[in-house]
């Protein structure tokens, strides 16, 4: 779950190793998340290609990622600009992996075993004791991991990798401290309902994390310009 059980770096990062199109499109992402490149302005494919020391192929790939991502636009013979990000399409990325992380959070309420759960149950308190961001966000990728080996499932294993991207760059849990207390609220019922057995009231309050979470993305993305002032380069 990369919003609500992993930060921003680590659900691809802590599952997966980055390629370089990915990492790529984390910098771009990170540029215009902290105003370097703004609504509007021309993304310069051979500065970031010169200054990441790599080629213009994963720089191009990434600028086709985010094109579909929906923070930049490609216009044929003009290059690729920066267009921000749309608040219903916010929500809708949240909504999406509530969905689908609860699906298979409940898989693995309904599939795993007691030594499992007690596994599980250990990391989470060690969750709601954290203080720190960097602490949570790492116990966090553990939660996540546990949660899809008990899920015990390729779909599931397989479409977590689909959707390991994030809205916010770098530690989510940095970027958005307020989350920190929202995600510890929720776990605390998505772990009774997994020791009970009960997928149906785990996956209701992962979606209900997210959906919460959502809130305070759109909240921060609105403050520093990337929703709301959007528009195709003229």
């Amino acid at each position: 779950m990369p919003d609500p059980f992993a930060d921003a770096d680590a659900a691809p990062r802590g599952l997966f190793r980055p390629t370089s199109t990915q990492q790529v499109t984390d910098y771009i992402r990170r540029q215009i998340f902290e105003g370097n490149l703004t609504v509007g302005e021309r993304v310069p494919q051979d500065e970031i290609a010169a200054q990441l020391g790599v080629s213009r192929v994963p720089v191009r790939e990434a600028v086709i990622a985010l094109d579909r991502e929906g923070w930049i636009m490609m216009q044929p013979h003009r290059g690729a600009y920066v267009v921000g990000l749309d608040e219903n399409s916010t929500r809708d990325h949240y909504e999406l992996l509530g969905r689908v992380y609860g699906f298979g959070a409940r898989r693995a309420a309904e599939r795993s075993t007691p030594e499992q759960i007690n596994a599980l149950a250990a990391v989470h308190r060690q969750l709601q004791a954290a203080a720190g961001p960097q602490e949570f966000s790492k116990l966090n990728r553990d939660f996540l991991r546990r949660i899809v080996s008990m899920a015990a499932s390729r779909r599931v294993s397989a479409t977590v990798r689909l959707m390991a991207v994030s809205i916010i760059p770098g530690d989510f849990f940095v970027e958005v401290p307020a989350a920190i207390k929202t995600h510890k609220r929720h776990l605390r019922e998505i772990m009774k309902a997994m020791k009970a057995g009960d997928g149906e009231a785990v996956e209701r309050e992962t979606i209900a994390t997210l959906r919460q979470e959502a809130d305070l993305v759109v909240t921060l993305l609105t403050e520093r310009g990337i929703i709301g002032r959007g528009a195709s380069p003229a």
